[in-house]
């Protein structure tokens, strides 16, 4: 190095990554995660509720196939009324949609986090919370539109006594929440059984950042480190077996003159 040249600070000193002093390499220790920026987080929230919601457009479809239909019959004065003294087509195609949204959200929400391994967070929480309501919705405006148009102009045109079978319906409309429950439900789930500290840093060990902010403070560095704390696998340790040393003699009485 030229005489002349003024050596510059550290790099821990440099960078306020590390106000305590360079990381220990042995240890692996990698830079923190920048924060995700707030725009960011808002793009993904969206793109989750705008593929939840197309998403919704198949499964309505589905919903109407599988959800019966209800057996109707035209009684004149009385109106359209339901040919069947106990219906159970409405309580089925209610059954139908919680049984597909349900499998629905925990599906979606399983895939997000795999897909989204970098912007695992707040922002797929919401993500998953208002994309479940919207393909909920989806799913309900495209199924019940499937034969609506037909039982319209058979309302119109039909005589007395004459029967139809009336496209599905919902008439629960709390399974609409039903999708994004289990997402959220999965998600969370998945967050707290995740080794990520800080979920946007896959395969870092649990809690490793703070044990070791936590030595530094302290100046003995990382346990097990020269210097440091004695860790269970320290050949300097001791044995937590043996037995505990005897008590020291008590110091004699000067003597008494």
């Amino acid at each position: 190095m030229n005489p002349g040249q003024e050596q510059g600070p550290p790099l821990h000193e440099q960078d306020p990554s590390y106000p305590y002093g360079p990381p220990p390499q042995e240890f692996g220790f990698e830079a923190p995660a920048p924060a995700r920026s707030r725009s960011r987080a808002v793009a993904v929230t969206a793109l989750i509720t705008l593929a939840m919601a197309v998403a919704g457009g198949p499964l309505g479809l589905l919903w109407s196939w599988l959800a019966p239909s209800v057996p109707v019959v035209n009684a004149g004065q009385n109106g359209i009324v339901v040919n069947d003294p106990s219906p159970e087509e409405y309580i089925a195609a209610d059954g139908w949609f919680t049984i597909i949204g349900f499998g629905f959200g925990l599906v979606a929400a399983i895939v997000i986090w795999l897909v989204l391994r970098r912007d695992r967070g707040p922002a797929v929480l919401l993500g998953v919370v208002f994309g479940g309501l919207a393909s909920s919705a989806t799913m309900w405006g495209t199924g019940r539109v499937i034969g609506l148009s037909a039982w319209h102009d058979w309302q119109r045109h039909s005589a007395v006594g004459d029967s139809y079978q009336r496209p599905p319906d919902l008439h629960a409309h709390g399974a609409l929440l039903v999708a994004a429950f289990a997402a959220v439900i999965v998600t969370t789930l998945l967050a707290g059984w995740s080794n990520d500290p800080d979920l946007d840093r896959p395969g870092a060990k649990p809690g490793y950042g703070n044990d070791l902010a936590d030595d530094n403070l302290d100046g003995r560095g990382p346990a097990g480190a020269p210097g440091g704390p004695l860790s269970s696998g320290s050949p300097d340790a001791p044995d937590p077996t043996a037995a505990p040393a005897p008590p020291a003699p008590w110091r004699a009485d000067p003597p008494r003159g």
